[in-house]
């Protein structure tokens, strides 16, 4: 994105800890929808699954993503995003995984949350946006 105030007016709503929805093309050609925690930082969106997941396996197919992040039960205000996925594994996803943990797990409850998802097959998925279309 290329307008400063519109990347500053994304940051802002995805800020507070709300729900990303995550739209990616099954085989079929169908939208195949997801509800998933995540982060936005340094013009990314990233968030975590795993490698057996239908949407990690849809984007390692086809790159194409696309994220509403909506606020309330109302969903008066909702954002919705497009771009192109990139897919990390390794080590690396640790520090993403842990950013995004902390922004839904009271304190007390982040190392076994953590330890639960190092036991699973992780990746961290990121795009930075290419559009994004507000309402509110």
């Amino acid at each position: 994105m290329s307008d400063p105030e519109e990347a500053a007016q994304l940051e802002a709503f995805l800020a507070p800890s709300r729900i990303a929805v995550v739209g990616t093309i099954s085989p079929s050609g169908m939208p195949q929808l997801t509800p998933n925690w995540y982060v936005y930082q340094d013009g990314r969106l990233s968030f975590s699954t795993t490698k057996e997941r239908v949407k990690y396996k849809n984007l390692s197919r086809n790159d194409r993503i696309s994220v509403c992040v909506y606020s309330g039960p109302l969903a008066e205000m909702y954002v919705t995003i497009r771009g192109r996925a990139e897919i990390s594994d390794g080590d690396s996803i640790w520090p993403v995984t842990r950013t995004i943990v902390e922004r839904y797990v009271p304190p007390e409850g982040v190392e076994a949350r953590m330890a639960q998802l190092r036991s699973e097959n992780r990746v961290i998925v990121s795009f930075a946006p290419e559009s994004a279309v507000f309402r509110s």
